[in-house]
């Protein structure tokens, strides 16, 4: 494995800036911040399961994601497209690791080691291309976590029982209270707590995106060789966090804003980013309403390439429309992230300068 390392980079929320590249396992919802959903979800169901409520359930989930050992294959299914992936997680010499290994196709991982997150990539990878962006899903999103309090832009209830990877689960629903995000349901194995299987959904009822274990191994001891990335003659080592010391994304003072949000969103990070490929400067605004989260690019209209776009793949969106600015050039404005297409349509026309040139 070549020793080249890429600009480290601290991974903003989540998603958000996949248009080429689909993430591997993105319809598990980002359980691991349902933790703060437990706490301020309104309208949850008051029966239980084996003792436990919906937001007592859906608390342990969030547990065992993080702190159990687990070992297993899972499918994920977005739009037309099938992924086999393996994961490993665990904690090793006191520190939490993570390993996420793609099956097909070419080879990739996820390398998690404490705080700090990498790619191993074969040269070429369109991966490297993408600004700040890593794969999202139940393991990669455990990569970031948001405290404070989240608005109730979702109501939660336990559904029905089920069956995953020979273990008995129990369905928690997660309904939006508008049309300008998705729901989810979510099995959470009723042994352990640990997600089995997810799927995203439409306002229509049509699964985005699925995730579900084929198989997995719940609480074994993890062997140090199973967290370790497999060593391949070419591959890259792409770093995508920060240390501490080193500048995050900015708060406050953007140069651009979105004048429309949907209700519960609000910006998390912005930043000036420039594309490696390119070198050119983005302007890259970040929101979330806590569960769903999405990205807004303003960068130069390029040469070619420029007019409106719209694609869907699973649950992700990226629309792109020109924007005219009164006395500067015209800028493209892309949105991208896990929301409906018309509600990033509406956000991508409302984007305005906040800064005169």
């Amino acid at each position: 494995m070549s020793n080249e390392r890429y600009p480290k980079r601290r991974h903003p929320l989540r998603r958000l800036a996949f248009v080429c590249v689909p993430s591997p396992a993105t319809c598990a919802a980002t359980v691991t911040v349902l933790l703060g959903i437990a706490v301020s979800l309104s309208a949850a169901a008051a029966e239980t399961v084996g003792g436990r409520n919906a937001m007592q359930w859906l608390a342990l989930m969030d547990q065992a994601l993080t702190e159990l050992n687990y070992d297993g294959v899972f499918s994920y299914v977005h739009g037309n497209e099938v992924s086999s992936l393996r994961v490993v997680h665990g904690t090793l010499d006191g520190e939490l690791r993570e390993r996420l290994i793609h099956l097909d196709g070419a080879p990739r991982e996820i390398i998690r080691h404490g705080d700090q997150v990498a790619c191993i990539l074969a040269p070429g990878d369109k991966l490297l291309e993408l600004e700040d962006s890593i794969p999202s899903g139940p393991f990669a999103r455990a990569f970031t976590r948001y405290s404070g309090e989240l608005p109730k832009s979702y109501r939660l209830r336990l559904g029905r029982m089920g069956r995953f990877a020979s273990r008995e689960a129990v369905e928690l629903v997660i309904d939006p209270i508008d049309g300008d995000r998705f729901g989810y349901r979510l099995w959470a194995d009723t042994q352990t707590g640990l997600l089995l299987r997810s799927e995203m959904m439409d306002a229509d009822g049509e699964r985005l995106e699925t995730f579900q274990f084929v198989t997995v191994e719940i609480g074994e001891p993890i062997a140090r060789e199973d967290l370790d990335p497999a060593p391949g003659p070419g591959l890259v080592l792409h770093h995508l966090t920060l240390d501490e010391e080193i500048a995050s994304p900015r708060r406050g003072g953007a140069l651009w804003t979105v004048a429309w949000l949907p209700e519960g969103f609000s910006m998390a990070a912005w930043d000036i980013r420039r594309i490696p490929s390119s070198l050119k400067s983005v302007n890259t605004l970040m929101y979330n309403d806590g569960l769903a989260a999405f990205s807004v690019f303003i960068e130069d209209m390029p040469a070619t390439g420029g007019g409106e776009q719209v694609s869907r793949r699973g649950g992700t969106v990226a629309v792109a429309q020109p924007l005219e600015v009164p006395e500067d050039h015209t800028r493209l404005v892309t949105v991208v992230g896990e929301i409906p297409i018309g509600t990033a349509k509406r956000i991508a026309a409302s984007v305005k300068r906040t800064v005169p040139r």
